[in-house]
Formats: C-alpha cells, sequence, structure tokens
C-alpha cells in the first residue's frame, strides 16, 4: 500500500505559492501599459494655452491697450471689426484679427526673415481648404512661445496658439486637429460685442 503525507489545510501548495508571487506583478505590467495606450491614444490637444485677456473693444486699431501675452496675440483687447478671412498678402494687425478670433476663427501668421515661399504657400493653401472661419497673414513680429524659442509660424485661436517651423505630416496632422478642436467655438462674452 503507498503511503501519502497529508498536509496540513493551511499550506498551500508550493506551485499555488509560485502563481500568487508574479501574479501582482504582472497585474502592475498590464496596468501600466493600459495607463500608457491611453495617454498615447488620447493625446493632449495640440497648442499652448494662454490665459484670456478679455475682449474689451478698441475704438481704433491703434489705441492703446494692455500688452497681448502671446505672440501671435490669442486674446485680448481688439476692433469691432473683423478682417476678411482667407489669404492676406499685407499683415493683419493683431487688434483686428483677434477678433476674428473672438468669433470662432483660426489665425495662421508667419514670419519668415529668410523667406519661406514654399512654407506661405501651403499655409495659405490649408486655409483655402478650409474654406471658412480661418485667415493667413503674414506677421511682424518675432513668433516666439512662453519659452522663448522663436518659430516660423503659428495657428492661432481663442487662448491657444499652436507653433510650427515646417509642415512635416504629424506638423500637418496636429494642425488639422487644432482646427477641427478649435473652429467655430464662440468666444462672446454674454452682453459684450
Amino acid at each position: 500500500m503507498a503511503r501519502t503525507t497529508a498536509r496540513p489545510n493551511n499550506q498551500p501548495e508550493a506551485s499555488s505559492r509560485q502563481r500568487r508571487s508574479w501574479t501582482g506583478p504582472v497585474i502592475g505590467v498590464v496596468a501600466v501599459a493600459v495607463i500608457a495606450a491611453l495617454i498615447v491614444l488620447d493625446p493632449e490637444p495640440p497648442g499652448v494655452e494662454f490665459a484670456s485677456l478679455g475682449n474689451n473693444h478698441l475704438q481704433t486699431i491703434d489705441e492703446p491697450h494692455i500688452p497681448y501675452n502671446s505672440t501671435p496675440a490669442s486674446s485680448g483687447p481688439h476692433f469691432g471689426a473683423l478682417a476678411s478671412w482667407g489669404v492676406h498678402e499685407d499683415p493683419v494687425p493683431e487688434e483686428l484679427f483677434v477678433h476674428n478670433l473672438e468669433d470662432g476663427g483660426v489665425v495662421v501668421a508667419y514670419n519668415c526673415p529668410d523667406g519661406c515661399d514654399a512654407l506661405q504657400a501651403d499655409l495659405e493653401q490649408i486655409v483655402l481648404d478650409q474654406g471658412r472661419s480661418s485667415l493667413v497673414t503674414p506677421y511682424e513680429k518675432t513668433i516666439v512661445d512662453p519659452d522663448g524659442n522663436q518659430y516660423l509660424a503659428a495657428a492661432v485661436s481663442w487662448g491657444k496658439v499652436f507653433y510650427f517651423d515646417d509642415l512635416t505630416e504629424d506638423i500637418r496632422s496636429e494642425l488639422g486637429v487644432f482646427f477641427d478642436i478649435n473652429m467655430g467655438v464662440d468666444h462672446h462674452v454674454r452682453g459684450i460685442g
């Protein structure tokens, strides 16, 4: 007759203990992978956010006002009229295009001291393809982010600026997302024009 040794009921088999010893780390790795996938699949929208400077109307484009907190301007005092949508050969003053932003538009500004005919043509085509509530304009100031980095171009909506130097496939994609998220969002404060 074969003899078996009984184990006390409170001691699990060795294989059960081994399974439990690696179960915790595996669950941890899976949790980290899920969080990473969510971050990758739901990235932050493109652009830098700036606090709103309000939407007071100026009597003239040259009227003194508080300085804008972004370059190009993304909110703040502005003239009561809109710049025409589309392609502009001459620079549109910030005091004018900020009203376009308030009305849900996207402004694409560029400043290329050494010339950038190809970039300019591409930006013009992007704005023309939008067909609504967007304009492209040369910009007379240096385009600079909050860290002091200079860029050749920027897409601007109310309170947001997306900075870039060229139109790689990734930048074009992000620019498309910027337009989709920001175009058509009305930023009028109730009771103010």
